[in-house]
């Protein structure tokens, strides 16, 4: 006979995604400042913008599950100001990554959503962006 489930067995402190992968794509990519700021040490508008966007989304994912910033939510306005890409190429791939479902709406902007964070990995291991 099987024990019934509690909320308790849903818990889990291992986080719910492979840190160490999302670093290492990370890694000599994307810097963290003592702020806790997102820092591109690569120049942007020289690596694909779905890249990009997906490299963003994965650094505030980290940021987030490390409880460094209050949430991992992105917009177009902070994409923008931190990459310097030409507006409407952000949007179209916002837009695409939407489709795919790697980016979802969350209040005023965007997620890489946890079920997505292996695929995302995958298509940046994929797509070497060097």
């Amino acid at each position: 006979m099987t024990k019934p489930l509690s909320i308790d067995d849903l818990y889990t402190d291992t986080g719910t995604f492979d840190q160490q992968k999302v670093l290492s794509v990370l890694q000599s990519k994307i810097a963290f400042t003592r702020d806790n700021e997102i820092l591109f040490t690569m120049d942007p508008t020289k690596i694909k913008t779905r890249d990009v966007i997906i490299l963003y989304a994965l650094a505030k994912k980290v940021l987030k599950s490390n409880s460094k910033i209050e949430n991992e939510v992105i917009t177009n306005a902070e994409l923008l100001d931190k990459t310097k890409i030409n507006k409407n190429t952000v949007n179209v791939t916002i837009m695409r990554l939407k489709k795919k479902k790697l980016l979802l709406a969350s209040g005023s902007g965007y997620e890489l959503p946890m079920f997505k964070v292996n695929e995302a990995v995958s298509l940046l291991s994929d797509n070497k962006t060097e």
